[in-house]
């Protein structure tokens, strides 16, 4: 698209006012056109076409203390539909959202530790066409979000980092099945747009992990978003712990949700993490320990203003990530920089996947963003 053209730049004051509005229901056509700096005649006919699609509706006129009373305008938020996908490497949840990220149907499932392709194919597909069929607006799209390494066009998984797949045309296989536009995105990326579009993270340069069964990293620099191919659960911190790759002293032999799990007779870190038992308690410190050192390694290499952690195991006990953090601040010369732990919770690389397909079939937050980063 060349937004040199008066048609381009039509859309992308269109795309505005739809983020604008997604984000706030009280503005009304002056409130708009003060706040993206546009003249009122392109923003009255901006919103007359939204109505005339159904996007937006007139919610009734705002209080003022003088003068006449504008109409504020609100995005419908069952308008359309999208459907996100999470193959985690315990379940895999499917859900169906408005345009406000609004999960209205939930499902999920056990995924094997080696799932075979066309069972979990079928299995998310099935879950799909389920939805589809309750729905009662239009669904724009689906995107899955998956442990694997993507493909250019975000259609195919080119190898997964944590089961035996390789060339999967997951995107083909869903819209065969179901007629839905479909795109894939790494599950840490996903976790990134969670963060980033729902708990509306205003760092702009920030290291992001996801602390689980797996662990996997995102470095994000001026809004951009470098995760596919990290080895970060790789990194040794180590001199024993073999590890699901092969190698001695992997980060995740130590810190990873199924090394854990391992080593105490199957339970999972949150039944863990409620035991009283003292060798439970060292191991779950030294894996915060392990985690703090490769975080060390992540600052010093990334430059980061910040560190987010997020999966299972950002949810343990303060005393842990206390561990962790005073770890970090002793053997780091970055000692400042904040660690936090998102509060997305469980679900995140599930928000994150709907989070995707909303900006790339509706809002376009992603392109908006990086225009605005070139003017600059």
């Amino acid at each position: 698209m060349k937004f040199t053209q008066p048609t381009a730049a039509r859309e992308v004051n269109r795309l505005r006012v739809l983020n604008l509005l997604e984000q706030d229901d009280a503005y009304s056509r002056a409130d708009i056109a003060r706040t993206l700096k546009l003249n009122k005649p392109s923003t009255s006919e901006i919103v007359e076409q939204l109505l005339n699609d159904g996007l937006v509706v007139e919610t009734g006129k705002k209080e003022t203390t003088s003068g006449r009373r504008p109409v504020s305008i609100a995005l419908v938020p069952d308008a359309a539909l999208v459907l996100g996908v999470d193959m985690g490497s315990r379940n895999t949840s499917v859900a169906i959202a408005d345009l406000k990220g609004n999960i209205l149907r939930f499902e999920r499932f056990p995924t094997p530790q080696q799932p075979e392709v066309k069972q979990l194919c079928s299995d998310v597909i099935r879950a799909c066409r389920k939805m589809a069929k309750l729905a009662t607006s239009p669904i724009l799209g689906v995107v899955v979000a998956v442990n694997a390494l993507i493909s250019e066009d975000r259609r195919d998984i080119l190898r997964s980092e944590i089961w035996d797949w390789s060339e999967i045309p997951l995107a083909a296989l869903i819209e065969k099945n179901t007629s839905l536009p479909t795109l894939l995105v790494h599950s840490v990326e996903a976790m990134v747009f969670a963060q980033r579009w729902v708990a509306k993270e205003e760092e702009s340069s920030f290291f992001f992990v996801n602390w689980g069964e797996h662990i996997g990293s995102a470095w994000v620099a001026n809004r951009t978003v470098t995760s596919q191919g990290t080895q970060f659960g790789h990194l040794m911190v180590a001199s024993t712990g073999l590890c699901r790759c092969g190698k001695i002293g992997c980060l995740e032999s130590v810190a990873a949700g199924w090394a854990l799990s391992e080593r105490h007779g199957g339970r999972t870190v949150k039944q863990l993490a409620q035991e009283s038992d003292g060798a439970i308690k060292q191991d779950l410190k030294s894996a915060a320990q392990a985690m703090g050192m490769a975080l060390v390694a992540a600052s010093a290499i990334t430059g980061c203003n910040r560190i987010i952690l997020g999966g299972g195991l950002a949810n343990l006990d303060e005393e842990y990530l206390s561990y962790l953090r005073d770890f970090y601040r002793e053997h780091s010369n970055r000692e400042k920089v904040e660690i936090v732990c998102s509060s997305l919770g469980e679900k995140q690389t599930l928000l994150g996947s709907i989070a995707v397909a909303l900006d790339s079939w509706m809002f376009r937050r992603s392109m908006l963003e990086m225009m605005q980063g070139q003017e600059q």
